[in-house]
């Protein structure tokens, strides 16, 4: 027998339907650490009352797919209800440099459909392009009441579903209720191109018409967004297919980082019809079920602006169509697991679930969402809201030297304004709304600008999910400037604040700042998104190297990493020389990624830089744009 009959046989055990259409492939990964004693742990565990009871690391295993588009845990073993398994997975293109780990609290037995044995299954990852191939993972097994976790084997389920070289196109399909359903992508071969698009796999689709619960979700796993949303689509399908035999993807929709809505579990009348889905152990009758693409309980990560309208939308279309009440609770479970809960909640709200899903930043944003689509059934608006906060407003607050402008203050924001001298006594400004409803606001500053300004203001926009961003105060006039779309929830928790410490030269005005809204906006509007560049980072957060991509736009002239204290760690630029070459400078482990064009680069800090939240700047142009890293040795 030869090694691919092997792996087919090694395959036909795992596989629970017929053979797949995906390029699939099991590679079992050797225990080769247990250690039952000193195991440091210091995430925020999901279950009260739990205690580490042990450790598992895997030896390396290699990829031996010629393509990979995504990956799955399966291990064999025993989850008792109430303890926990955490799973960090680590990859390497080389075998030496390691990146990750991937992490998931979602270890779990199939419950409600699938075989129901001693498997226990993650989720589906995705990889980058082109995938690493050699893989290891860490299990942490936490026990509850004498209930103790148990891995006897572990392996890995490899996925080649294909790139996506085509375009996706979405579908705006008829609507009977008041408010509409969105578009979204189909699952056929111009959509996200499901292997089987127009059936279950197996088995036969229980319908409804009547949904109590709108249950909310993140994929887990993966840190940042994905390469290819579609491919993601495919390996979801063919893990909860092929691994968990299941008998079609397990959520009803899932949503991508860009506010892409792609059709999950096949439906034959999505205008009309509720599908059952493997979302939620005993309560997936009468459920609607949707996951964001993320895993939104690792530090720093939240939902990414793009995806919020998305989300209201696809709420706020099922609370319209089936009669919800978004701040309302209603009874749902199987026989022995009936509970009265929220009609919008997360996959932990349920008691009978075990997990952290939607994940530790997504998961309280929820009371703001059922604001926001209660705000939106109740007839808002034709036009879109602003909220301003100027200087003299009781929103606004400032600490340091500042003094009233006296220069043409009648082409400031209501007349007045304050500036100060950059540097010296380090001086500040925070503009705080106290804001209805929670949304992704487009975020304007407004200043008087002058050749003496400061050129390199550091503003923080603190809200659902952070930022920092560098702006120049000079040139000439008075107007609003536009610095980007961000979350922010309903009441006084979020704000834009300026300090002067990043600069020593040069005035600094603070006027005012206004929240432009888009959920008030007509159907179907927008609001124009800034730019056509930005920063990405995979993974985010790190604990050995991180690699930084500047996107679609002009190219950088330099890139530099700061520490939350100003202090440039390292950096890389491009400077030409009198006979027209260019040399590129790097410090301190920053290098530029063969054949990228300063695009892309990979960031292996040494031993003198700790852990940490730090900040990758790109300059282009005469702008700035900024992404917040984190860093975990």
């Amino acid at each position: 027998m030869n090694r691919n009959e092997i792996v087919l046989c090694v395959l036909s055990a795992i596989a629970f339907a017929a053979a797949s259409p995906i390029n699939s492939e099991y590679v079992e990964a050797p225990i080769a650490v247990y250690q039952t004693e000193n195991i440091e742990f210091d995430r925020e565990i999901p279950l009260a009352d739990v205690e580490i009871i042990g450790r598992i690391e895997t030896g390396i295993v290699r990829a031996n797919l010629e393509n990979l588009t995504g990956f799955g845990l399966l291990l064999n073993g025993d989850l008792p209800k109430g303890a926990l398994i955490f799973a960090e997975t680590y990859w390497s293109h080389d075998g030496n440099l390691w990146l990750g780990p991937v992490t998931d609290w979602e270890i779990e037995h199939n419950d409600d459909e699938g075989p129901i044995d001693d498997r226990l299954y993650s989720n589906p990852y995705y990889t980058e392009r082109p995938p690493a191939k050699y893989y290891r993972a860490v299990f942490t097994l936490f026990g509850n009441a004498g209930a103790s976790p148990i891995i006897d084997r572990a392996g890995f389920v490899f996925m080649d579903c294909g790139w996506t070289d085509y375009r996706v196109t979405s579908v705006a399909p008829a609507s009977v209720t008041e408010y509409p359903m969105p578009t979204y992508i189909d699952r056929g071969p111009s959509g996200w191109d499901c292997p089987c698009p127009d059936t279950f796999y197996i088995g036969t689709p229980t319908y409804y018409t009547s949904i109590t619960h709108v249950t909310i979700h993140h994929t887990a796993g993966a840190t940042t967004t994905p390469p290819d949303p579609c491919a993601q689509m495919r390996n979801i399908w063919s893990y909860h297919v092929h691994t968990r035999g299941w008998s079609d993807v397990g959520y009803n929709f899932i949503l991508d980082h860009l506010g892409n809505i792609y059709q999950g579990r096949y439906t034959a009348d999505l205008s009309s019809l509720d599908v059952r889905g493997a979302h939620v152990s005993y309560h997936n009758t009468n459920t609607m079920g949707f996951s964001v693409m993320g895993n939104f309980d690792e530090p720093g990560v939240f939902v990414h602006e793009p995806t919020w309208p998305a989300i209201y939308d696809l709420i706020t279309w099922k609370c319209s169509q089936r009669g919800i009440d978004p701040h309302g609770s209603a009874w749902n479970g199987d026989t022995g697991y009936e509970q009265l809960a929220p009609c919008i909640l997360g996959h932990k709200d349920w008691t009978s679930a075990s997990t952290a899903c939607p994940g530790m930043n997504f998961h309280p944003e929820i009371p703001s969402i059922r604001d926001t689509v209660a705000a939106r059934l109740s007839g808002g608006g034709e036009e879109r809201d602003s909220f301003i906060v100027d200087d003299g407003d009781p929103g606004f607050s400032d600490y340091g030297s500042w003094t009233a402008g006296t220069w043409s203050p009648e082409i400031a924001w209501d007349g007045d304004y304050q500036h100060c001298a950059s540097g010296g006594d380090s001086a500040g400004a925070r503009w705080t709304p106290d804001l209805p409803y929670a949304d992704s606001f487009d975020v304007y500053i407004h200043w008087i600008a002058g050749s003496n300004r400061s050129d390199n203001i550091m503003y923080n926009i603190v809200g659902g999910g952070d930022d920092t961003v560098f702006l120049s105060q000079q040139g000439t006039g008075a107007d609003w400037h536009h610095i980007g779309k961000y979350r922010f929830l309903t009441g006084s928790g979020g704000y834009v604040e300026l300090n002067d410490r990043h600069d020593d030269e040069g005035v600094i005005i603070a006027d005012a700042v206004m929240w432009l809204s888009s959920v008030t906006m007509a159907i179907g509007e927008s609001a124009a998104l800034p730019g056509d560049f930005a920063i990405s980072a995979w993974p985010n957060p790190f604990n050995s190297a991180v690699k930084i991509s500047v996107g679609e736009g002009p190219r950088p002239s330099r890139v530099e990493i700061f520490d939350i204290t100003g202090r440039m760690i390292a950096e890389i630029r491009q400077e030409r020389s009198l006979s027209g070459a260019e040399t590129t400078f790097a410090e301190n482990s920053l290098r530029l990624r063969s054949g990228s064009e300063l695009r892309e680069f990979v960031w292996q800090p040494d031993e003198s830089v700790g852990s940490g939240i730090y900040l990758v700047r790109a300059k282009i142009g005469n702008r700035n744009i900024v992404k917040c890293i984190v860093y975990l040795k």
